[in-house]
């Protein structure tokens, strides 16, 4: 639950609020901030599995993943001594060990080599994914790739955030192909 709500800064009131219902040891005040309706008011059904479906989706078709369990099993044990707060759950088995499809090309070599139109995008207070990560994956691209670090917290800078600086350099490259001529940092809106 903590792991979910890092993701967006507009959660993070309803995870103070779920943690001090534990805090108080009011349990169905807990449950019922941490629950997911399944259906929406009117009774259709709940878009909050829309994100879940595309993630997977992408993430399942862009590798082969093992299919063998033991292999994930060994994985949550290893990234549960290295890294204990997030280790464990993203080492674990998902629905990609069990997708019936193949990746449709391989994945992009992360190196110097190739074309130049590889743009990054990192919150500098991203909890699940630290800012060090996009900074040394830019640097495996060399001149390659270009690096946005935006002052923000949350996972998501495009659509899912509202800088106004990313979001318009991402328009720029997405409508035009214009790659910034250097890394770009981005202040706080």
């Amino acid at each position: 639950m903590t792991f979910g709500h890092l993701f967006k800064q507009t959660q993070y009131p309803k995870l103070a609020q779920t943690w001090q219902a534990m805090l108080e040891g009011d349990e169905a005040a807990a449950r019922g901030l941490s629950a997911v309706p399944d259906e929406t008011a009117d009774g259709a059904l709940s878009p909050n599995d829309n994100a879940l479906t595309v993630f997977l989706s992408v993430t399942c078709n862009d590798v082969a993943w093992p299919k063998d369990v033991t292999a994930y099993r060994q994985g949550v044990a290893e990234d549960r001594e290295r890294y204990p707060l997030y280790g464990a759950a993203t080492a674990n088995i998902t629905p990609c060990a069990f997708w019936p499809h193949t990746p449709a090309e391989p994945p992009v070599k992360i190196d110097a080599e190739g074309p130049r139109n590889v743009l990054l995008l990192q919150n500098r207070r991203d909890a699940s994914t630290p800012h060090r990560g996009g900074k040394m994956l830019r640097e495996k691209f060399g001149d390659r790739a270009r690096l946005v670090s935006v002052d923000d917290s949350g996972h998501g800078v495009y659509v899912l955030g509202n800088n106004s600086c990313a979001l318009n350099t991402v328009t720029r490259y997405l409508v035009e192909g214009e790659v910034p001529a250097k890394d770009t940092s981005c202040r706080a809106d």
